[in-house]
C-alpha cells in the first residue's frame, strides 16, 4: 500500500481530465464504431487537440471583467463531429447532425457549474443557450452518451436544479459582462477524481482547494492504493507538471469582447455595453507585421509577457492583398534583400525588401493615430521612417545586446530562408560578430528547427539567436533542449524592452 498527496493547478487539472477521457472505454469505442461530438470549451478543446490535432473556438468565458464572449468572428469550429477518422465542423448544421445521433455515439461537453450531488449546468449568454442549448434534448431522448469534463474548481454550493429555477438571463438590472442563465447538462461527470481513477486503479479524495501565487483554483488530493498503481498515476502527474500547459482554444477566439462590438447584439444587462462600468484605461501597442494581420501565431507569446495594462492593435503590410497578388507584387527581384513572413492562413511568403519598405510608412501613419507606441515585427534592416509616436525597430536593439554578450566565441544564428544568408552576414558585420548560420523556417513546422538545433550541440558557441520574429517560445525551448545552449528569442526580448518603456 502506498499513499501520496498532490496539488493540481487549474490547467493541470484540465490536462489530466483530457488524458483520462481520451482513454475512456466508451470514447474509444465510439471513435471506432460511432460518432464523437466535441463542443467547444477550454477542457474539451484540449481533448480536441489530442484526438484531431486542432483546438476549438472558445465563445463564452469568465475573466476578471466578468462573463464575456469572444471578440473575433467565428473562424475555427466550435463544435466538431468525428466519424471514422473524418472530422466535420457542424456549427451551422448542429440541429441536423444531433438528430442523427444514436446510443453508439458520444457528446463531450463541459460545464460551468458542478454541485455536491453531481449535477452540472452550463451558462447561457444567448437566448436558449444558442444552438447547443436548444438541441440538447436530442441527446437525452435518443440515448446518446454524454461525458462532462469539469474541474472541481467549478464546484458551487447548493443544488443546481434549485438554482436553475431562480436564475435567468432576463430581469437583471446590471451585470459585469453579459447576463447569463443556466441550463442543465446530464451525463457522466469526469472531475479530477474520476480522471485519476480512470488512469489507474487507486482511491482518491480531495482534501483542499484554492491557493496563492498562481495556485488560485487549485485542488489538493490524496491518492492511495497498490504501489504499482500509485506509482503509475504519480508518473502521469509528474509528466503533466513538467510540461508547459497553456489555456487551450483557437488563439484568435481567446481575445475577449470589448464594448461595443459584434458580440454585444444578443447580450443583456452588460455594464460595459450600457456604460455603467468604466473600462480600465489601457495603453495601446501598435504592431506592424510585414505579412498579414492578425498574427495569432505570434501575439500570444507577446501577450504572455506584455504589461497587462496594454492592448495590442495590429496591421499588416499585406492585409489588402491575396496570396496571388503577393506573389506578383512582392516577389524579390534578383539581388534584392529577402524578408520572410506569412499570410493570415499561415502560408509562408518571401518578400522583396524594397517592396515592403515602400508600404511600411503608410502602415505607420495608419496605426500610430490609434496607439501609444509602435512595434515593427521584423528583425530585418530598415531605413528611418517618419513617426510621431515611439517606433521600435528590433534589429539594432537585438544586435547591440547580442554583441555585448560574447566577444570570444561565434554566435549561432537560425534564419528562415537560405537566400538570406549573405544579407544576414552583412547585417551582423556592423557589430563585429562572428556567425555560425543555419536555416530553418518558423512557418514550416518543428522538424527542421529540431534538426538544425542538433547541429549546434557540439560547436563552440554559447548563444543562439532565432533571427526572425516568426520563431516562437515553443521553438526556443526545442532549440535550447536540442542544442544545450542559451537561446535568444527576439519577440520576447523586444517585448521586455517595451514593458520598460511603457512602465512610466
Amino acid at each position: 500500500m502506498k499513499k501520496i498527496q498532490i496539488t493540481l493547478l487549474v490547467e493541470e487539472s484540465k490536462e489530466l481530465i483530457a488524458r483520462a477521457i481520451i482513454n475512456h472505454r466508451n470514447v474509444k469505442e465510439s471513435l471506432i464504431d460511432g460518432k464523437v461530438v466535441l463542443k467547444g470549451g477550454t477542457t474539451v478543446s484540449r481533448i480536441s487537440e489530442k484526438i484531431v490535432g486542432k483546438p476549438l473556438m472558445i465563445c463564452g468565458r469568465i475573466t476578471e471583467r466578468g462573463t464575456v464572449s469572444t471578440l473575433n468572428e467565428r473562424e475555427s469550429p466550435h463544435t466538431l463531429l468525428i466519424e471514422k477518422n473524418r472530422v466535420t465542423n457542424i456549427d451551422d448544421i448542429l440541429n441536423k447532425e444531433f438528430s442523427k445521433l444514436t446510443e453508439k455515439d458520444i457528446v463531450i461537453i463541459g460545464a460551468n457549474a458542478l454541485d455536491a450531488y453531481g449535477n452540472t449546468a452550463m451558462m447561457a449568454g444567448s437566448p436558449g443557450g444558442g444552438d447547443i442549448g436548444r438541441n440538447m434534448s436530442f441527446l437525452y431522448t435518443e440515448g446518446v452518451k454524454v461525458i462532462i469534463p469539469v474541474g472541481i474548481e467549478k464546484l458551487i454550493p447548493g443544488n443546481i436544479n434549485e438554482i436553475i429555477k431562480n436564475s435567468s438571463r432576463k430581469g437583471k438590472d446590471f451585470s459585469y459582462g453579459m447576463s447569463v442563465g443556466l441550463f442543465p447538462v446530464f451525463g457522466e461527470v469526469i472531475t479530477e477524481v474520476e480522471a485519476i481513477q480512470l488512469l489507474s486503479e487507486v482511491k482518491c479524495q480531495v482534501i483542499g482547494a484554492g491557493g496563492l501565487d498562481g495556485a488560485n483554483g487549485s485542488i489538493t488530493l490524496e491518492i492511495w492504493g497498490e504501489n504499482e498503481e500509485v506509482s503509475r498515476i504519480l508518473e502521469i502527474i509528474k509528466d503533466i507538471k513538467s510540461s508547459e500547459i497553456k489555456v487551450s482554444g483557437d488563439l484568435n477566439s481567446l481575445e475577449e469582447c470589448k464594448a461595443v462590438c459584434e458580440s454585444c447584439k444578443s447580450h443583456l444587462a452588460c455594464g460595459y455595453k450600457t456604460g455603467k462600468i468604466e473600462e480600465k484605461k489601457k495603453r495601446k501597442l501598435g504592431v506592424i507585421t510585414i505579412g498579414q494581420s492578425p498574427r495569432i501565431d505570434l501575439t500570444h507569446d507577446i501577450k504572455d509577457i506584455l504589461n497587462k495594462d496594454m492592448d495590442i492593435i495590429e496591421v499588416g503590410v499585406l492585409d489588402k492583398y491575396t496570396y496571388e497578388e503577393v506573389l506578383e507584387k512582392f516577389r524579390p527581384d534578383d539581388n534584392e534583400g529577402i524578408l520572410v513572413s506569412r499570410m493570415r492562413d499561415g502560408t509562408q511568403v518571401l518578400l522583396g525588401e524594397e517592396k515592403v519598405i515602400d508600404k511600411l510608412q503608410s502602415c505607420i501613419d495608419e496605426i500610430e493615430e490609434k496607439v501609444d507606441m509602435v512595434l515593427l515585427l521584423c528583425t530585418g534592416k530598415f531605413p528611418k521612417f517618419n513617426h510621431k509616436k515611439p517606433l521600435i525597430i528590433p534589429q539594432k536593439l537585438l544586435h547591440s545586446i547580442v554583441s555585448k554578450l560574447d566577444s570570444h566565441n561565434k554566435i549561432g544564428i537560425i534564419i528562415p530562408d537560405i537566400g538570406q544568408r549573405e544579407q544576414i552576414k552583412k547585417f551582423w558585420s556592423f557589430v563585429d560578430v562572428d556567425l555560425e548560420i543555419e536555416v530553418a523556417s518558423p512557418y514550416k513546422g518543428m522538424g527542421d528547427i529540431q534538426e538544425v538545433a542538433k547541429r549546434f550541440k557540439d560547436k563552440p558557441i554559447n548563444y543562439i539567436v532565432l533571427d526572425c520574429m516568426g520563431y516562437s517560445v515553443e521553438m526556443k525551448k526545442i532549440v535550447a533542449k536540442e542544442a544545450d545552449k542559451i537561446v535568444i528569442l527576439p519577440r520576447t526580448l523586444i517585448t521586455r524592452v517595451i514593458n520598460e518603456l511603457a512602465n512610466q
